[in-house]
């Protein structure tokens, strides 16, 4: 979450007049504390919206100085609790209908509401063991809205899918570091494995190949800039699907064990799993894309062909039937 809460303010470097002061201003001394060691986390997600933030029913009241609000919320997964300096989260300010981007100042605050900010819920750890996600409950609680208002969609397309990249890199990785503990148990067996174990191993290997294929493919979109959120988006499910089925491959075949808490392989198998949950909900893919659409005015020869059930060539030079 570190390196993804921050991308929002490295991904938007320059505001307009007359935000352009104090838009620089907020981002050099956000960075500044960056080096001086402060860790960056969220507590954006609330019950009951679906993982969607722009729904969000936090409210923001107006503080006593310019850029100071006081926020009212049911707020979960808090990534980072107790370790994270800072949190952003995401409220509707008053006198308004959009949702914008705030930030908490988290260092040295009590949970237990003698200061605006009530635990209630701690991570049990099911999920995503190591994130640190609690619940808090937050009322009149001090928050610093950005200082370029009313940015927080244009923010969100401006970082282009990294976020989404920073959390599949992780189970990436994850799924690398399986796949390469798994082979050094199977390999000394490989002859006394079953039919059933060889074809599991293969598919596994096939789909940790697959997943690597598919984060470089979110890597190439973002860097060239073709639907750079659709096309993360749909890696990071893609990913998801496989890197859980991988696990349960491996799991499968190592045996029962895998799945105690002294074996790394279940812990691995939580944590890949917790990507499918991520945002954005996974409703916002198959609202956000649709098949191609044939044009008969654009190319009417390809649509006549096709009807007349013969199967149309394809031009390498032009990449287009014909």
């Amino acid at each position: 979450m570190h390196p993804a809460v921050l991308i929002f303010w490295m991904a938007t470097a320059e505001a307009p007049p007359p935000f352009d002061k104090a838009w620089e201003e907020q981002r050099r001394s956000i960075f500044r504390t960056v080096c001086e060691g402060a860790w960056w986390g969220t507590i954006a997600s609330e019950p009951g919206i679906a993982g969607d933030i722009s729904k969000t029913k936090a409210r923001a009241k107006r503080g006593p100085t310019d850029g100071a609000y006081l926020l009212t919320a049911q707020k979960n997964f808090g990534s980072g609790s107790g370790v994270t300096s800072y949190m952003i989260t995401v409220a509707v300010p008053d006198g308004e209908t959009d949702p914008d981007m705030f930030v908490l100042d988290m260092r040295g605050v009590p949970w237990d509401g003698s200061a605006g900010m009530t635990l209630t819920a701690a991570w049990d750890g099911h999920g995503m063991p190591a994130t640190q996600s609690h619940a808090f409950s937050f009322n009149d609680f001090p928050a610093t809205r950005l200082a370029w208002p009313a940015q927080f969609p244009g923010i969100q397309a401006a970082t282009g899918g990294l976020t989404q990249c920073c959390f599949t890199a992780v189970i990436v990785g994850a799924v690398q570091v399986a796949l390469a503990a798994a082979r050094d148990r199977v390999t000394p067996r490989r002859d006394d494995l079953r039919a059933y174990e060889r074809v599991e191993w293969a598919r596994a290997e096939l789909e940790g190949w697959l997943i690597e294929q598919a984060y470089e493919g979110m890597l190439r979109a973002i860097e060239e800039g073709r639907e750079r959120r659709l096309r993360s988006v749909q890696a990071k499910t893609a990913i998801a699907e496989l890197a859980e089925s991988v696990l349960a491959k491996i799991c499968r075949i190592i045996g029962g064990g895998t799945l105690s808490r002294s074996s790394p392989f279940g812990h691995w198998l939580a944590d890949v799993r917790a990507l499918g949950f991520l945002r954005p909900p996974g409703g916002w893919l198959t609202t956000n894309s649709s098949p191609p659409q044939w044009s008969v005015e654009s190319d009417p020869a390809s649509v006549r062909t096709i009807a007349s059930g013969t199967v149309p060539r394809f031009s390498a030079a032009r990449g287009r039937g014909r």
